[in-house]
């Protein structure tokens, strides 16, 4: 599954929850007895609207287990990430107003060159106008953003010295910077795609057109398995990105990664488990530099500048974090992590999951 926009993580239970009553039958076949003409037609605004309400259990507990990044633009690295601990969803269903409502609150990080490392809390209600369209075998679900209240926002940590000291004089206000940073991914809205029936969904911010994919650094050619990310993160000098969750859903499964990275010798990847990474991400979002673990990792290896890195991790099935380290603090490579001296590492990456060999 790719990502996304800041709570764009939330909509894979619109498109491929489990557990819900009923929802077999509002899945792709169903759909497909129905077909794209029906469902297509806008004069249909109830049935489509039906459809889209039968994953709305799981809305809330996806945007929880997964961490959503921070973009400026399509195509750019991600920034940060924002990770949700609160949430709730309603369903505003009128004739003439048929919404999606998110309550959200959470914690995160972002990187910009004023401050360096943002960590922040955030809560807000955003209230999306959803449709969605048949094409080609794949399912276009959007999310426009209808209304979009404030939202508060709160700096943890301010990262840079230089961004502190000159907070004062400059009036820099990094909680407007953040706050903007937040708000922007909220204005865009998101589209989910779902392109096969064992629920591969793809993520874009804004709208992407019908029959068009987001911008993804791999091109996936394998079938056997499920693409849970494909995205490109840009990992400061010192700094870390905690890419998740990634569920395994069965002990016979296995996570399949692969990583090429540019602008810095090295990064090391390591996998933990949620709980841990969770531990790891609380102290980061509040303190300078880079986290250590409370615990070894499921892997820990160094992926080199200029080649094709690959790797398949059997862990036990679960929720994980893939996480990147450009610091001398984890892993076995030792980048300068000094003053002056920012290289940043971007890194392209895919993680699949899919039966061990």
């Amino acid at each position: 599954m790719q990502k996304r926009s800041l709570v764009a993580a939330a909509a894979i239970a619109l498109v491929g929850a489990t557990g819900c009553p009923k929802k077999e039958s509002l899945g792709m076949s169903a759909m497909s007895v129905l077909g794209p003409g029906i469902i297509n037609d806008p004069k249909n605004k109830s049935l489509r609207f039906d459809i889209l309400k039968f994953g709305l259990d799981e809305f809330c507990r996806e945007m929880k287990d997964r961490g959503a990044p921070l973009k400026l633009r399509d195509g750019e690295p991600v920034l940060g990430r924002f990770f949700a601990d609160g949430c709730t969803a309603q369903i505003i269903d009128e004739e003439q107003r048929k919404s999606l409502v998110l309550q959200y609150s959470g914690r995160g990080y972002a990187w910009t060159n004023v401050t360096g490392r943002l960590g922040f809390t955030s809560a807000g209600l955003v209230e999306y106008a959803p449709d969605f369209q048949l094409h080609d075998g794949a399912m276009y679900v959007y999310f426009r953003p209808r209304n979009l209240a404030s939202a508060s926002f709160q700096t943890l940590l301010v990262e840079s010295a230089l961004a502190r000291t000159g907070i004062a004089l400059t009036r820099v206000n990094p909680d407007q910077i953040g706050r903007d940073i937040v708000e922007n991914q909220l204005k865009r809205g998101f589209t989910v795609i779902r392109y096969t029936s064992n629920g591969e969904t793809d993520f874009g911010l804004g709208y992407v057109p019908i029959g068009k994919r987001p911008f993804r650094p791999f091109i996936i050619q394998s079938e056997s398995k499920v693409t849970l990310d494909n995205d490109r993160t840009e990992v400061h000098s010192n700094q870390q990105d905690f890419v998740g969750g990634l569920v395994v859903k069965d002990d016979d499964q296995a996570l399949y990664l692969s990583a090429q990275i540019d602008g810095a010798p090295a990064v090391d990847v390591l996998v933990v488990s949620k709980s841990v990474g969770d531990r790891v991400i609380d102290g980061y979002v509040r303190t300078a530099g880079a986290s250590m673990l409370p615990e070894p990792p499921l892997l820990d290896e160094t992926v080199p500048a200029g080649g094709l890195w690959k790797r398949q991790v059997s862990v036990p099935k679960g929720n994980y974090y893939l996480l990147v380290d450009n610091s001398p603090v984890l892993g076995h490579s030792a980048p300068p992590g000094t003053v002056g001296d920012d290289r940043a590492a971007r890194v392209d990456y895919v993680v699949e999951v899919g039966d061990r060999p």
